[in-house]
């Protein structure tokens, strides 16, 4: 008999701590930056519509939303966050300039233009449409729901370092945040209580070869010792799943409690709470590249990396976790 565990709906609070948790790790600044800015903000009655090749979404949000939005400087690169705790949030990446071969109707067997002429008439026939504001002069390449409300927020920041900040070799650091006075954040008050203290974490987690989990879903059971990924893009991963690495209920995790030790030594170095976001097999390609991650960082490994990723698709489950200080 399996025993499913009831979950606490997400509140707007939580969803800010997580989203100024990821603000800090990616130590981006407040106010406009040189590269590009975050602007967020809180609203009711959201809609947002847009085209996916020739489909028309429309999005509505009528209780409180967290709303976000990355631009590059240049504008030809952006992403959208609509983040809910009460309905499926939303992630979309958009360029502006679509590529030329893209979204023009391409040519067709009974076209009575060459190809280069129907892509040139496509192309004008456009740019008329969006002068004259009867389309948006914007072209969607990504877009994805998600039931997780923190997850949509990770997802935002991973979606823009992908799209955006690679197409000008920019990092977070170079923007900077803006957050709408309906947001309600203080950036002094509201930082020094949900913020880490990053440094240490990142020291202790330097300085550790194993870290000490407990976790929501096995209250007052012990620490369990585990090994874990931590890379240059900070992010924290530990896998449950193995023989000797099990956490309880691990799919279902929400929140954990992080002891770090000195490598080699019987000395504490930081304690941090921390958000969970399972990753399991249904996630399909990013479990995959998570799994390549881990099993490159393994020590010991039984067997080929191939059939290792296949058992954990089969038994395991990922865990990113996102320190809260």
């Amino acid at each position: 008999m399996t025993t499913m565990l009831k979950t606490k709906k997400v509140t707007i609070q939580e969803i800010k701590a997580q989203l100024a948790n990821r603000i800090a790790e990616y130590e981006i600044p407040s106010g406009v930056g040189s590269a590009g800015t975050v602007e967020i903000s809180l609203a009711r009655g959201v809609t947002r519509t847009f085209r996916a090749h020739w489909t028309g979404f429309r999005l509505t949000y009528q209780k409180p939303t967290i709303v976000l939005k990355a631009s590059l400087k240049d504008g030809s690169f952006w992403s959208e966050g609509y983040i809910s705790p009460d309905q499926p949030s939303f992630v979309l990446v958009f360029r502006k300039q679509p590529h030329k071969s893209r979204g023009t109707g391409a040519e067709r067997p009974d076209d009575k233009f060459s190809s280069a002429q129907s892509l040139e008439t496509s192309r004008a026939t456009t740019a008329a449409r969006v002068e004259a504001g009867v389309i948006a002069d914007e072209e969607i390449i990504r877009y994805e729901d998600f039931d997780d409300p923190f997850e949509a927020v990770a997802e935002f920041f991973n979606y823009f370092s992908f799209y955006g900040l690679r197409s000008v070799e920019a990092d977070w650091p170079q923007f900077g945040y803006v957050a709408d006075d309906s947001v309600r954040w203080d950036d002094q008050a509201y930082d020094a209580k949900v913020r880490p203290d990053l440094a240490k974490v990142e020291e202790g987690l330097k300085r550790s070869d194993i870290l000490w989990l407990s976790v929501d879903t096995d209250p007052g059971g012990k620490p369990i010792p585990c090994w874990f990924v931590y890379g240059k893009d900070k992010r924290l991963f530990i896998l449950s799943g193995e023989p000797e690495q099990r956490i309880p209920f691990s799919a279902q995790v929400k929140k954990a409690h992080v002891q770090t030790r000195w490598k080699g030594r019987d000395a504490k170095m930081v304690d941090f709470d921390a958000k969970v976001r399972p990753i399991t097999a249904a996630d399909g390609e990013e479990f995959q590249r998570i799994a390549q991650l881990l099993v490159a960082n393994r020590q010991s490994v039984r067997g080929g990396a191939a059939e290792t990723i296949e058992t954990w698709m089969r038994d395991a489950v990922i865990l990113e976790l996102f320190p809260e200080g």
